[in-house]
């Protein structure tokens, strides 16, 4: 249902980006309708693409209000056994182990910024009103 390709816009070298497009469940054809669909900048940071195709394809169920129509007609919406305090417990579990991944996650290397002599005589006149 889920298709991710790296596409070039033509022109520029360094020109490209990602699409990512859901489809309904087709009978042996990769493009069936269209549910969603998001283009993504090529430049973006890999780390956070990791996320977002993890998060994607994330086998656990999507916690949404009871009746919001954000869902896929197919979607089948069961009450939840949590309580109030459950659900914002399990949520800010899930905000802890993701602030705890970020953290964890190497960082390129930033370039040292080297502090250069002061140049003397290169300031301006003040402008007169």
């Amino acid at each position: 249902m889920c298709h991710i390709r790296q596409r070039h816009d033509g022109g520029r070298r360094d020109a490209w980006h990602w699409h990512v497009e859901t489809c309904e469940p087709g009978y042996g054809t990769p493009m069936d309708p269209r549910i969603w669909h998001t283009w993504i900048d090529g430049h973006a940071p890999a780390h956070l693409m990791n996320a977002f195709v993890t998060a994607l394809a994330h086998d656990a169920p999507l916690q949404r209000g009871m009746f919001d129509r954000t869902a896929h007609h197919s979607v089948v919406q069961q009450p939840s056994p949590l309580t109030p305090q459950q659900v914002v417990e399990a949520h800010t579990a899930r905000l802890d182990a993701v602030r705890s991944q970020a953290r964890a996650a190497p960082r390129p290397q930033q370039p040292k910024l080297t502090s250069a002599p002061a140049k003397t005589g290169t300031s301006r006149p003040t402008a007169r009103r």
